[in-house]
């Protein structure tokens, strides 16, 4: 019944908000591999303009998830994950596609070089296993930088907030010869102090931050027919950045951790005493993270007559390290250090032909992803079995990942008014996998080294997706379309486990859509989505190792609905309302943090992040001032409901809502500007991830970030 009041509420709200402005902007993306607005783009869209971007404070992914229509985002024990519409678990393996000027990133943080000087972002929601392949089952993230330019431009940003927090951004331009230009932007983030604070001696702040960034464009116009892009790019992260408790845990560990025992109440009103409170932890050591990216990569478009030929060659380095009090309490119990590099060259290659009646794009992709990764584990009190103090479990794993793929992807226009879209990708991965587990007991006398594990293994994995799309104009302002897609996610080891493999996870997708405009001042975009899936991938706790398991199947159901209004020259408003319903099939699992309930039937279990309802709402007035300047008033409220955190659906956390307030002043040739902001402005407490532990035999959780604020102040030239 609550559901359907609010979906009366936003239904009226799209057809009575009046309509007196100028036409709504539209935005040109290339989400399917060419150029479109998102209004004539037949899929289930949401696109962010630099001005967006600049106005409403976007510097992560973290902001995104409060703006963009059932998107989620966490980051907690250095693991950021993406989840849209409940789909996206991150399992070794992301289950959303990330990519930075046509560049697939292998690794998460490697986002943070594409969230500086955007001129756009692109969120695909549902799978794109044609055009983007392997690992795009939940949808995909595109970030788009500016480019270089022949005119001289650029700007100065600084910015000061609380938490000791500064921050700035310089970019310069222009024209290097007749046909070359560059840009060069440079980023500094400081955060002196964390949003926790450790109750023990030693372990100071957890949450501070120091990042330092820079990329530079350059972009050559050959001869008339041949262009090149070369983008070199590095990001620097260290500090502390998570902020983590336990959430759940194996229940005969409560007495080992001093922790109390489970129960089901929402994590939001009631955390465990490892989170004192949401500003409060206890640890026994300090806590680290050093995280090293560098890419690069070069675009080369050549025109022909038959078509466009777009290469993109790009090589990624990462390289990460950090120490955690795994056990998340004021026992010393469990410490981690871990290091890995991981190599990652790519190689895509496309041809664009654009006909009269028809639009063709042919592809390859090549990737070459190969990580080394040394992790080991040290246990100072004569815990989980062990006969004595300080022992040393040690971890090397390397992993090689070769994935090939070709695809075609075609619109064929049938009539004036009818357009049909086909695709179909073909795509095989090779993973290679060597892993060698050591125990050193360090009992008295001789060393005893104990191989729980040492297995090299080559797994192939090979797949199919296609997609089919009919889209059909109502009216010059309005379409509707129907489409059918499929995805799949890369199958592969439990990391620290000698078992067998997980199979990929396939996914096919049911997609009704209707985009129109009211007298081209109200865009209303409405998706209906039904997911099938095979084969899913879920994380499990399994004694004190967490190890990927296929689920077997689970059915998503789901509705968008998004507005954007001009009400007149001065006020916008944007709503976005979605309902989901995201369940498994027949499951039988045993609980690894009860494994005294024995198996249990999760059918009908809600799938981990997918809240039921979320509800956006953004004002945008402007009132212009007598001196020709101008001040921009901004304000975005995002409401979640209930989520849960694992597939037994035991813990959750609560609804909550996040409130966002800007405003900003701007002179009148628009090359000065002053924001106040406000994130968070509620000090809403909530748990914003999860993470199922490796070690100690349950999940942590991380607060989301408290109320934030701060000024900015730009200098555009």
């Amino acid at each position: 019944m609550r559901i359907n009041k609010i979906f009366l509420f936003f239904i009226s709200f799209f057809l009575i908000t009046p309509i007196y402005s100028e036409d709504v902007d539209e935005i040109i993306v290339t989400a399917l591999k060419r150029s479109s607005t998102v209004q004539d783009t037949p899929a289930s869209i949401t696109a962010i303009s630099s001005t967006d971007i600049e106005d409403r404070g976007i510097t992560n992914m973290h902001d995104l998830k409060h703006i963009i229509p059932n998107m989620n985002f966490t980051n907690i024990l250095g693991s950021q994950n993406i989840t849209i519409r409940g789909i996206g678990q991150f399992n070794g393996q992301p289950g959303v596609s990330v990519s930075t000027d046509g560049v697939f990133q292998s690794r998460s943080h490697s986002s943070q070089l594409g969230e500086m000087d955007l001129d756009r972002v692109e969120v695909l929601r549902g799978p794109q296993g044609t055009l983007y392949g392997r690992n795009s089952v939940g949808g995909v993230v595109n970030l788009i930088t500016k480019n270089p330019s022949a005119d001289r431009d650029g700007y100065v940003k600084a910015g000061f907030g609380n938490y000791e927090t500064s921050t700035l951004e310089t970019a310069i331009g222009g024209g290097i010869t007749e046909n070359t230009s560059y840009r060069l932007v440079l980023h500094s983030t400081e955060q002196g102090k964390g949003y926790l604070d450790c109750l023990n001696a030693g372990c100071g702040e957890q949450g501070y931050t120091d990042r330092l960034a820079y990329r530079l464009k350059i972009s050559s116009d050959i001869n008339e027919k041949v262009s090149a892009n070369l983008m070199i790019a590095s990001v620097e992260t260290e500090g502390v950045p998570d902020t983590y408790g336990w959430l759940t845990y194996r229940s005969d560990l409560a007495n080992i951790y001093g922790l109390p025992q489970l129960d089901t109440t929402p994590i939001a009103t009631k955390p465990h005493t490892t989170y004192q409170t949401p500003t409060q932890n206890s640890l026994h050591g300090a806590n680290m993270s050093d995280r090293d990216y560098d890419v690069s990569s070069l675009t080369l478009k050549i025109e022909t007559d038959f078509g466009t030929i777009t290469s993109i060659t790009a090589n990624q380095e990462f390289y990460d390290q950090f120490n955690l009090d795994r056990d998340a309490t004021a026992l010393a119990l469990i410490d981690v250090a871990d290091v890995s590099e991981t190599d990652t060259f790519t190689q895509e290659l496309n041809l664009n032909v654009e006909k009269d009646t028809m639009s063709l794009v042919f592809g390859v992709f090549y990737l070459d992803d190969e990580t080394s990764r040394i992790n080991h584990f040290e246990f100072p009190q004569p815990v989980f079995g062990f006969p004595t103090a300080s022992q040393f479990v040690f971890h090397h794993e390397k992993m090689n990942t070769v994935s090939d793929a070709y695809f075609a992807d075609g619109t064929f226009d049938l009539n004036d008014t009818t357009r049909l879209s086909l695709g179909v990708r073909k795509t095989t991965d090779e993973f290679t996998s060597k892993q060698n587990n050591l125990i050193n007991l360090m009992m008295p006398g001789p060393v005893t080294i104990a191989q729980t594990c040492l297995r090299e293994e080559v797994m192939e994995f090979s797949s199919t997706t296609s997609r089919a799309v009919i889209q059909h104009d109502l009216s010059a302002e309005s379409n509707v379309y129907a489409s059918i897609s499929e995805g799949f996610k890369a199958g592969g080891y439990a990391t620290y486990e000698c078992t067998d493999p997980y199979d990929p996870e396939e996914v096919t997708s049911l997609e009704f859509g209707f985009k129109g405009a009211i007298n081209n001042r109200t865009n209303v975009n409405a998706t209906l989505f039904h997911y099938d899936y095979s084969d899913f991938q879920v994380l499990q706790v399994v004694g004190l190792q967490t190890v990927t398991r296929n689920a077997g199947d689970a059915t998503v159901n789901g509705l968008e609905l998004e507005s954007v209004t001009d009400i007149n020259n001065s006020l916008s408003i944007t709503s976005g309302l979605t309902l989901l319903d995201a369940t498994y099939g027949e499951f039988l699992n045993t609980n690894g943090l009860q494994p005294e309930l024995g198996e249990q039937q999760l059918e009908g279990k809600y799938l981990n992040n997918a809240p039921k309802v979320s509800l956006n709402l953004g004002f945008n007035y402007t009132t212009n001032m007598s001196s020709g300047s101008s001040l921009i008033y901004r304000a975005n409220a995002a409401y979640k409901s209930e989520v849960f955190f694992s597939e037994f659906n035991e813990y959750s956390q609560g609804a909550y809502t996040i409130v966002d307030l800007n405003i900003i002043w701007e002179n009148s040739d628009e090359t000065k500007r002053r924001r106040f902001f406000v994130k968070n402005a509620t000090d809403e407490e909530y748990i914003s991830g999860y993470l199922s532990a490796a070690t100690g035999g349950g999940r942590f959780g991380q607060w989301g970030t408290p109320r934030t604020f701060g000024v900015e102040f730009t200098r555009h030239f």
